[in-house]
């Protein structure tokens, strides 16, 4: 049986600039009462630089994330997303054109479930909560989200630089009836519910844009409760690992029928460790 490999790295969101890297964010700004200055704008060069080194590593995928707390969507009254921003759509394409001088290919993250979870936004946790149960648990809203998505996804000088799509980061992160230990917040997210994110997601992205589509999950355990149920919608499993021996379930034991990807890895301690970051 021959064996294919596709190394890649994950980029996340620029310089630290979680929510506001690459568009927008209109609804941190209505919170916050203040505009946030979108990363890409003035740090492009840092963009540049780091494609530039991952390439030369021999790295040519790069998992970046899109609308990660919203970033890049406008919403309309009831919750629904009426349309990405064009900032989004303008700094995206220059990215993809930076990624295109060093032959590398984007695998977009579509929305992140941790960012509930941050204390800069405790205040705002309920707000956030009741957005983003909207767009998972809702059909309305799911669909408008998805219908921006690939209207984004599809567009020239986007398009032909995807490498596949993840449909949403780690869906552990909102299926928590708590978040963290902030007891007063509710998710009201539901496995099930989450299921038929990732189905809906996966049909519609895959059928809009032709793009592969797949869903990150925290650890392979959670991938295994539900690969079957998530199989027939997705291009390739996906799962991430942290910890510090490296270690590493064989393929085979998996007992998969499509192929797998580690989306994330790395240490499993928090502090920094140069040598402990090498052998994991």
């Amino acid at each position: 049986m021959s064996q294919d490999f596709t190394v890649g790295i994950n980029l996340a969101w620029l310089d630290k600039e979680y929510d506001h890297d690459f568009g927008t964010n209109q609804t941190r700004e209505h919170d916050l009462g203040k505009k946030l200055p979108v990363a890409y704008e003035t740090k492009k060069a840092d963009f540049e630089e780091y494609i530039k080194d991952i390439s030369e590593l021999g790295i040519h995928v790069v998992r970046l994330w899109l609308f990660e707390r919203f970033e890049g969507l406008t919403f309309g009254a009831q919750g629904t997303v009426s349309d990405h921003t064009s900032d989004i759509m303008y700094n995206l394409i220059d990215a993809c054109k930076i990624a295109k001088k060093y032959n590398v290919r984007f695998y977009f993250c579509l929305m992140d479930t941790w960012a509930l979870s941050g204390e800069d936004v405790k205040e705002y946790r309920d707000h956030y909560v009741a957005v983003i149960n909207g767009l998972i648990t809702t059909q309305e809203k799911r669909n408008t989200f998805l219908k921006a998505a690939s209207e984004l996804l599809n567009i020239k000088g986007i398009k032909e630089h995807v490498w596949a799509v993840d449909v949403l980061n780690e869906p552990e992160g909102i299926e928590h009836e708590k978040i963290l230990g902030d007891r007063g917040v509710s998710t009201n997210v539901s496995w099930n519910q989450l299921i038929q994110y990732i189905k809906d997601a996966c049909s519609q992205i895959k059928q809009k844009t032709g793009h592969r589509v797949s869903c990150g999950f925290q650890e392979s355990g959670n991938l295994l409760r539900f690969k079957n149920e998530i199989g027939p919608f997705v291009d390739f499993f996906d799962f991430h690992a942290y910890n510090d021996a490296g270690d590493l379930p064989r393929y085979d034991d998996l007992g998969l029928a499509k192929p797998c990807i580690i989306g994330e890895c790395g240490q499993d301690k928090k502090e920094v460790d140069d040598e402990l970051q090498k052998m994991s």
